[in-house]
């Protein structure tokens, strides 16, 4: 049984992209409604304890708990922030895949693969590019 893990390029990604969208929140907070202060303060303040909530503690603990057991018989993803959810498929059921690859997928490790089986669908997302192609190879994409 092989395991691999999501990619730490990806979540790099993703963290900028949140403080860099929770900074144009604040701004255009900030911009419409400076004629209510008290308002504008407390709307950003909710919106930086979000973003920095999702960039410093919920992305790092869920990328760190994400992980993909593959054998000859059966694909586990195992995932989850506070509640560890485990999803199970045997490669027998599965019937047909779709993978999904960024043009920048070497450098952000945005790639995807989607197990359709019988009542259902497992996403393998945010692996390697080596790690995609070894799966898709090993699935016969």
């Amino acid at each position: 049984m092989k395991e691999y893990y999501a990619d730490k390029t990806c979540l790099t990604v993703m963290r900028i992209a949140v403080m860099i969208l929770t900074v144009l929140i604040i701004s255009v907070v900030s911009y419409f409604l400076a004629f209510i202060p008290i308002i504008m303060i407390i709307i950003c303040s909710v919106f930086f304890i979000a973003g920095f909530f999702t960039a410093l503690v919920y992305l790092p603990v869920y990328f760190r708990n994400m992980r993909y057991y593959i054998s000859d018989k059966k694909i586990v993803k195992v995932s989850g922030f506070y509640f560890i959810k485990t999803q199970t498929v045997k490669i027998s059921k599965i019937q047909y895949t779709t993978t999904v690859s960024t043009p920048f997928a070497r450098l952000e490790g945005f790639n995807c693969i989607m197990l359709y089986a019988y009542g259902g669908m497992l996403p393998i997302a945010f692996v390697s590019n080596r790690d995609f192609t070894e799966i898709a190879y090993n699935l016969k994409v």
